[in-house]
């Protein structure tokens, strides 16, 4: 990518000792992380290295290559993990790891492409413009342009925050949690259409200091579901089905963003505008923890 700045060949040149420098000591060095490429399909567990000025991205039978310049640190969380944003729009979650921000940090100074500062400056322009008028109604008829990925990015948070103080881990053996996972995927998937066309997965969990045995959908399609909601044997009952297809419901409209877009406007454009929506995911949880079952003494 050109640099159109002052000291072009200095920048260059301190580039490429800094490529140099990558290639030398991280040749050993892996990341583990979970690819986000597409808003119908779940979650990919990938392995990330660096080689010379690119992320080397190695999946189940695929793999990517983007250059440093192209990758862009779109948030860092207070449970220690980081969304990196690729080229094409896809996000990788992974934990925070002061190696690869180091390898990111120059090619991340050099200027953005023309094209890109352009439509920001059209974007911000026509945000301002319709600011004016309703800056929630903007923002709600604007969310279909937020990337999936996002949404999955503020469940995950959510789901952290609320092992660190509400929830505590399931009674239920890990065998038998993954049981109930397919059985439930089966049963939802004949209940209600929501759940065999939207990527869900159930989360299962103690209730801790929640108010009252619980089934609650985050945004990206986390389900949590309470040891004691499920039956005596830790079967399904119809009434948890229909709850399950309720908040799957909320997942697919996206609720979560919506309450965002009516309640914290200005994050969600100001992500449009430079396609970084770390105050977005910053306020989910202050926003969106109101409409969970939180005992609200704490």
């Amino acid at each position: 990518m050109g640099v159109t700045h002052a000291g072009t060949g200095a920048f260059r040149s301190a580039g490429r000792r800094h490529q140099d420098d990558g290639r030398q000591d991280s040749s050993d060095w892996r990341l583990q992380g979970d690819y986000f490429g597409s808003a119908t399909r779940a979650p990919q567990p990938v392995t990330l290295s660096l080689e010379g000025g690119a992320l080397q991205i190695a999946g189940q039978g695929f793999s990517e290559r983007p250059a440093a310049a192209q990758v862009r640190i779109g948030h860092r969380s207070s449970s220690g993990r980081m969304l990196l944003t690729l080229p094409d729009g896809a996000m990788i979650d992974c934990p925070t790891d002061a190696r690869l921000e180091q390898w990111l940090a120059l090619p991340q100074t050099a200027e953005r492409p023309k094209g890109r500062r352009r439509r920001q400056a059209a974007l911000a322009l026509i945000a301002m413009l319709m600011a004016w008028l309703a800056l929630p109604a903007t923002a709600e008829r604007l969310i279909d342009r937020v990337p999936a990925q996002i949404d999955r990015h503020i469940g995950r948070e959510m789901l952290s925050r609320l092992d660190q103080g509400w929830l505590q881990p399931s009674q239920l053996p890990a065998t038998q949690q993954q049981d109930l996972r397919l059985r439930l995927e089966k049963q939802a998937a004949g209940h209600c259409p929501e759940a065999a066309s939207s990527p869900w997965e159930a989360q299962f969990r103690a209730r801790g200091q929640l108010g009252a045995p619980s089934a609650f959908g985050l945004p990206g399609g986390t389900i949590v579901i309470t040891d004691d909601r499920l039956g005596p044997a830790g079967e399904a009952a119809p009434a948890l089905l229909d709850t399950l297809c309720r908040e799957l419901q909320q997942v697919q409209r996206r609720q979560g963003l919506r309450t965002l877009a009516r309640q914290e406007p200005a994050s969600l454009l100001l992500g449009l505008v430079f396609e970084d929506f770390s105050a977005t995911v910053a306020v989910a949880w202050p926003v969106l923890s109101r409409r969970l079952p939180l005992e609200r003494s704490r």
